[in-house]
């Protein structure tokens, strides 16, 4: 039994925390927090957190257990008086303690509930809908050691630098590398499928790209836990909620909360078989609708993906009127190996959050009615220019301590010419081209080659860039056959009218050994 612990006048110890997923970094609501050897304790609110006010600590060691976590150990000293930390909970198994065997299962009941509600609760139901839609991309480079890696001298100022802008302190397993994230206003219409996302603002970190920008969007946002199936990349698993899911899970009930009013099922599945296209893991259920309100999916240590070491699936849902739930945040989480565990690799994460949710109104057909074609994706001017003081203020959540350090970091990097130089010569290296003013010269792999009929043979390359002109493009070499002995060339015209069109030539010209420059053919179609 735990008895909560009430503040009092003379207290002077305080701890507060919050219980988080380690992989997901989500909050973990209702786990349990007690102090060990004493029947003092509470459980996590909606939110993952906890207070705790005493005169002197009732243990040294903090306890916080929950179903599907390994159990937590946290431990205090006399000496702290005030504590503010974040538990993360290392991932254990559902299948704890004893099976019993009762004649009516609750979690099944529930299950068979949730099903035919589907209908009711699933967002497509609607003819139409609109939301402003906030994404945010993350990625992390895992197992990466940078101290060998400056030890190769052409990038030992980068990772001087790197190091410069990381913390280390807490000996960090992943280096965060990479944030991005974008703000548009979604449309949909059910009958005829028509969709239009109007991409306003994107914070992308230096990437000055509009087909980056509309990856950015919500238009291939396909994860609908509704579904009998849901993709985890090139697989498609079975939903926990799917018609069938009682041939494929395992459900239990193991708690019921009180949330604003809001009475909820907690919900806990495993799968019935090892190694099937299935997920373990729990979901809150709103009891009367029994529409779901939280959902996390994770792939089971038997679940054979390609490369994924970890993967975490998260999906929130608010209501929007008495009876009406629709998404209220998305979140996916992948941990990718791709040359085996321990190995380097990298950790996606997208979070998409969803606000001013319209549905079945005729604002969202007058907007749909200006597409062109059924699905069209629209980047407004300057989007990807707003100022600092605009995101403060758009973003649907603020960005965490780590999330505002990679963009910290990035700025730090992308600004220093160290890092500027490294960039141009790796990029210079990977592609063979280098960019030198308006004009660019390569491939560097073709300037010293060698065959049958020139012997030794050296070519020199010369063209320009998009800074030269936009629609035109000129380029040519020069090269001479120490074999032959002969010198010979070719120079080309490229004339781009339209800005979908394909690069079209609209010149050729050869130097033949020992002859004038002769025009060979012209063309041009648009």
């Amino acid at each position: 039994m735990l008895v909560v612990a009430l503040p009092v006048l003379s207290q002077t110890k305080t701890i507060r925390g919050t219980v988080k997923d380690s992989h997901s970094e989500e909050p973990i609501p209702f786990a349990s927090v007690s102090f060990k050897n004493t029947t003092l304790g509470k459980l996590t609110d909606s939110s993952g957190s906890f207070t705790f006010y005493f005169n002197k600590w009732p243990s040294d060691t903090l306890e916080i257990t929950c179903v599907g976590y390994q159990p937590f150990r946290f431990v205090l000293t006399n000496s702290n008086d005030s504590i503010l930390t974040t538990i993360l909970m290392e991932r254990g198994t559902f299948n704890e303690g004893a099976q019993l065997k009762v004649k009516v299962n609750k979690g099944l009941l529930v299950w068979r509930k949730i099903v035919q509600n589907k209908p009711r609760n699933d967002r497509y139901r609607f003819d139409n809908f609109s939301y402003e839609l906030y994404n945010k991309l993350e990625l992390d480079l895992k197992n990466i050691n940078f101290e060998k890696f400056g030890k190769f001298k052409p990038f030992k100022p980068i990772s001087d630098l790197i190091n410069e802008n990381i913390d280390t302190a807490e000996g960090l397993k992943y280096l965060p590398t990479y944030l991005t994230e974008a703000l548009s206003d979604y449309y949909y219409q059910k009958s005829p499928k028509k969709r239009r996302e109007i991409i306003k603002a994107a914070n992308t970190n230096g990437v000055k790209n509009e087909s980056a920008l509309k990856m950015l969007g919500g238009m291939d946002q396909v994860v609908n836990v509704y579904n009998n199936f849901i993709p985890v990349f090139d697989k498609q698993f079975v939903s926990p909620i799917s018609d069938n899911g009682d041939y494929y899970y395992n459900y239990r009930v193991i708690d019921t909360q009180l949330i604003a009013n809001n009475r909820y099922f907690h919900l806990v599945f495993t799968p019935r078989r090892k190694g099937g296209d299935t997920f373990e893991g729990d979901c809150w259920v709103h009891v009367g609708t029994f529409a779901i309100q939280k959902m996390n999916l994770r792939l089971g240590r038997e679940a054979n993906v390609n490369f994924v070491e970890n993967l975490s699936l998260i999906q929130e849902y608010k209501m929007i009127n008495d009876s009406t739930w629709f998404l209220a945040k998305d979140k996916f989480v992948a941990d990718v190996s791709p040359v085996g565990k321990d190995r380097p690799g990298f950790i996606g994460r997208k979070t998409t959050t969803y606000r001013n949710v319209i549905i079945n109104d005729t604002s969202v057909l007058n907007e749909l009615d200006k597409n062109k074609i059924m699905e069209e994706i629209i980047t407004l001017p300057n989007a990807d220019e707003k100022k600092k003081e605009f995101w403060v203020e758009a973003r649907h959540e603020p960005l965490s301590k780590t999330e505002a350090g990679i963009i910290k970091m990035i700025d730090t990097l992308t600004n220093a010419p160290v890092f500027q130089r490294f960039t141009k010569t790796m990029a210079f290296i990977g592609t063979g081209y280098k960019d030198i003013g308006n004009f660019q010269i390569g491939p560097w792999m073709n300037w010293i080659t060698s065959n049958g009929w020139e012997g030794f043979r050296m070519r020199f390359d010369l063209g320009t860039n998009k800074l030269f002109d936009k629609k035109i493009k000129l380029h040519g070499y020069l090269a001479y056959g120490f074999g032959d002995r002969n010198l010979k060339g070719m120079g080309e015209i490229f004339y781009l009218p339209k800005k979908r069109s394909a690069d079209v030539p609209l010149c050729f010209f050869y130097q033949r050994p020992g002859l004038g420059t002769e025009l060979l053919r012209g063309s041009i179609t648009g």
